[in-house]
């Protein structure tokens, strides 16, 4: 019964959660732009992350009958479900308990990571899934049988290329098969190498594509910070992981004793955790900017489940008025968001919902000249809100290169597919035609030419005043 009322609860939570950001999200994150354009290109890297961001968009290119939302949406909360039901097995398995194991998972509803604070981004999500499982199959493999190495090998793969920082994971359990006795035996065990070459097939292509493109990601994270101290990491800190303290407080009040794990297996999964973090946080006490709450985030998914394999003694009391409470709050933030997106609060329902009708305007326009779907996109920020709302799913026509490194572009495209399809060009918001000469965007395409150019209205959402955005249209000849 327990595993069935588990399923039950991670499969409503899913299902529930996709119902309401489907109706009530006004349109989809820049981040989903960006995971759409790398799905588009299907390379083993994108300027910013590995290959599996890009990856996981290419259902949604395979099938269009599915509306993009509808995919990102359901697509992020399957993902957090089966994150959820890793973070419940690894309680289960560090504690000894059922009943540690649904308050660890149960503990995730405190906090927004699972379900509102996930939805913009399209790499911490697929952390959220992957880690917990990743420290699973660790924890199996070093504890129970070398049989877990190969499907430890698939997750730690994966979850670096949805996420450089998976790396500092990877790194410290190098550390532990080569200074714990009891772990260094794998290299005598063949699971141990088939985990690492299945590891090393899912890593190289990207390390090739970097190779290949500059190191553009690397290049990327380096010039999101500066040196400069940065006391805001503990606030950062406080704001991730506040739920621990009331999952500490839970246990202590039932009559739980906390200390150091036992096990050395659990020991050596704790301070594999613990030494990324925070090395992660002393880094960035010194450097300023790159979302360190960002950075943060994926971290907290497995910390209840941690901390209930630090549990020494099971609780005494009971933990029913602890479960409940945590299931009001689940429901709790449940509503809470739903009156926020109804309310407008802080204009939540209507973020930047003006780029459907403009979208849609756009695109009728060129129906109407040239009597065909719109292709190609490209000029300023706008256009790429195109590739995402136009019906007609246009990509961009910027091309790769070392020196720009432009974070959205095409990667296979040629001077005779735009002359046959034409491009649809957009100006800087605020200037008018005037003010805009398309030169750079059409730096690399010099052999094409702009055959009409009109002036559009765009206003972002219903609050803000309408701005003047020209957009210029060239002919398709095909």
């Amino acid at each position: 019964m327990t595993y069935r009322l588990l399923i039950l609860w991670l499969l409503g939570y899913a299902a529930a959660w996709t119902l309401l950001s489907v109706q009530l999200d006004p349109t989809l994150p820049y981040d989903a732009v960006e995971a759409l354009n790398w799905g588009l290109n299907a390379e083993w890297g994108s300027p910013k992350n590995p290959w599996l961001v890009g990856a996981a968009m290419r259902p949604a290119i395979w099938l269009p009958g599915i509306p993009l939302n509808v995919y990102w949406y359901a697509g992020h909360f399957a993902a957090i479900a089966i994150g959820m039901l890793g973070v419940w097995l690894l309680a289960r398995r560090l504690s000894g308990s059922r009943r540690l194991a649904w308050l660890a998972m149960l503990t995730l509803n405190l906090s927004g990571i699972i379900n509102f604070d996930i939805i913009p981004y399209n790499d911490n999500y697929l952390l959220v899934m992957l880690w917990p499982w990743m420290l699973l199959f660790f924890h199996l493999a070093i504890s129970r049988s070398a049989n877990w190495w190969p499907a430890f090998g698939v997750a730690a793969g994966l979850a670096m290329m949805a996420k450089y920082s998976t790396f500092a994971f990877v790194y410290f359990i190098v550390l532990s098969t080569l200074m714990v006795p009891q772990i260094r035996r794998c290299y005598r065990q063949p699971q141990f190498y088939l985990a690492v070459a299945i590891w090393l097939a899912l890593v190289l292509p990207n390390v090739i594509w970097l190779w290949h493109h500059d190191f553009a990601a690397f290049r990327w994270v380096g010039s999101q910070t500066r040196m400069q101290l940065n006391v805001g990491v503990l606030r950062s800190l406080l704001m991730v992981f506040y739920p621990l303290l009331v999952l500490w407080w839970i246990l202590r009040r039932a009559g739980a004793e906390l200390g150091c794990p036992d096990t050395r297996p659990t020991r050596v999964l704790l301070w594999v955790y613990l030494l990324p973090l925070g090395i992660i946080a002393f880094w960035f006490f010194f450097r300023i900017g790159g979302r360190l709450t960002e950075w943060l985030q994926p971290f907290f998914i497995v910390a209840p489940a941690l901390l209930a394999g630090c549990v020494r003694q099971l609780p005494t009391r009971s933990l029913r008025a602890a479960t409940i409470g945590l299931l009001c709050a689940a429901l709790a933030v449940y509503l809470g968001y739903a009156a926020v997106m109804l309310g407008n609060v802080r204009n939540a329902g209507q973020k930047m919902v003006g780029i459907k009708a403009f979208s849609a305007a756009v695109e009728q326009h060129w129906r109407q000249r040239y009597g065909t779907g719109l292709r190609y996109v490209g000029g300023a920020y706008l256009s790429q809100w195109m590739t995402l709302y136009a019906d007609s799913r246009p990509q961009v026509i910027t091309r790769w290169s070392n020196d720009l490194q432009p974070n959205i572009y095409n990667a296979h495209l040629d001077a005779a597919q735009l002359a046959r399809h034409g491009v649809a060009l957009f100006g800087r918001l605020g200037e008018t035609c005037a003010q805009n000469d398309f030169d750079g965007a059409l730096a690399q395409w010099p052999s094409l030419h702009i055959d009409r150019r009109q002036e559009m209205s765009f206003r972002a959402d219903p609050q803000e005043e309408a701005q003047t955005l020209c957009v210029a249209f060239v002919r398709p000849n095909g």
